[in-house]
């Protein structure tokens, strides 16, 4: 042994030097390629309270490298922030917010006011929420804070801004938003109940008047509805539960398959200001009304009312995509919106219901 020891010729240092030098290069290089691999889990496990799924993250992430986001889980906070940024560190890949609502007139969800919309209902009817501009919206009552000084209850809005990594709504995303509002909730100390997490995303099917009638819709089913643009029977869509923080009706042309009125109610005062700079940004309004009251435009309306102690708005939209008129005559708009108002109200025993008289006011220039 100690023979065969001495018969090998030993490498001059330099060499040595390099050689290893080019295997470190190597390792650093395989390193560098292999952190897309692992980084979604890294991720998982370092941010969010630890809220967070690294096989989600790694269907949601792009393909490079990252750097984490500024963080707020765990300090305490009412307004919790995590996320994962850009390489560059200006720009986020994925962008997490989950926050009390304070009651404010601007408040979380001010910017998903712009213009008149169907919301995208992704979620299962059990879980309050919807799918916004920029990616997964929840709004879930808070039963374990105190109301705020003017008495308002207190809401939790978990918001996930994945617009920068996919372009409709995704298993992974909306788990993610789930994740998270579960994590905000103990956090915060909300009180609501934990959310199932969603094991696919599927928007609200399509139901007859007669399967309607067991759903929050179940209005229409029992209302004198106008005839349909095509003259073939109604169907219905009924996304939400009865008392999430907005709730929906549709009522779809069965021979087109155009939604031919879309029916929300909003509550909440962290509604108005939007909705008011919504209509007077849509509608034009004489002097002698406002953008606060009850009217309509040509293919939309709103009513109003007051619930536990706040404003709630309620929104008819009859927008044809394909011209610039109400798919439906205003005054069947007027109806609907009017019995979806007087509905809502009762189910949630509000007060003061302010309906759109008949006047249409022409679009703002």
């Amino acid at each position: 042994m100690a023979r065969g020891i001495r018969g090998r010729r030993l490498l001059p240092g330099r060499r040595v030097l390099g050689i290893v030098a080019v295997v470190l290069a190597v390792v650093a290089g395989a390193t560098w390629a292999a952190k897309p691999v692992w980084q979604p889990w890294w991720y998982a496990a370092k941010l969010c309270g630890g809220n967070l799924s690294g096989g989600e993250l790694a269907e949601l992430l792009p393909d490079e490298r990252l750097r984490a986001g500024k963080d707020t889980f765990g300090s305490g906070s009412s307004s919790l922030r995590c996320g994962v940024d850009k390489s560059d560190g200006r720009h986020f890949a994925l962008l997490i917010e989950a926050e009390t609502d304070t009651g404010k007139r601007l408040g979380p969800l001010d910017m998903e006011f712009a213009i008149p919309r169907e919301l995208d209902y992704a979620f299962p009817r059990s879980v309050p929420g919807f799918y916004g501009l920029f990616g997964p919206v929840i709004i879930q009552e808070c039963p374990k804070l105190r109301p705020d000084a003017e008495g308002r209850e207190r809401r939790l809005v978990t918001r996930v801004f994945a617009n920068g990594v996919e372009s409709a709504p995704s298993r992974e995303s909306l788990r993610t938003a789930v994740r998270i509002a579960n994590g905000a909730n103990v956090e915060i100390g909300c009180g609501a109940e934990p959310l199932p997490l969603p094991d696919h995303v599927a928007s609200a099917g399509k139901l007859s008047l007669g399967r309607a009638r067991n759903t929050m819709c179940g209005w229409l089913a029992r209302d004198t509805l106008p005839r349909s643009p095509s003259g073939r029977q109604w169907q219905v869509v009924a996304p939400t539960d009865e008392r999430a923080p907005i709730t929906s009706c549709s009522l779809v042309d069965s021979g087109t398959g155009e939604t031919a009125v879309r029916l929300t109610g909003w509550y909440g005062d962290w509604a108005e200001e939007p909705f008011e700079r919504l209509l007077s940004s849509n509608a034009r309004i004489p002097e002698r009304h406002s953008a606060s009251e009850a009217l309509l435009g040509t293919h939309f309306g709103r009513a109003k009312a007051r619930c536990a102690g706040e404003v709630a708005n309620f929104l008819a939209d009859s927008h044809s995509p394909n011209a610039s008129r109400s798919v439906l005559p205003m005054s069947d708009v007027r109806h609907l919106l009017n019995a979806f108002a007087a509905d809502q109200a009762e189910r949630r025993g509000c007060t003061g219901l302010e309906l759109p008289g008949p006047t249409v006011h022409p679009d703002a220039p």
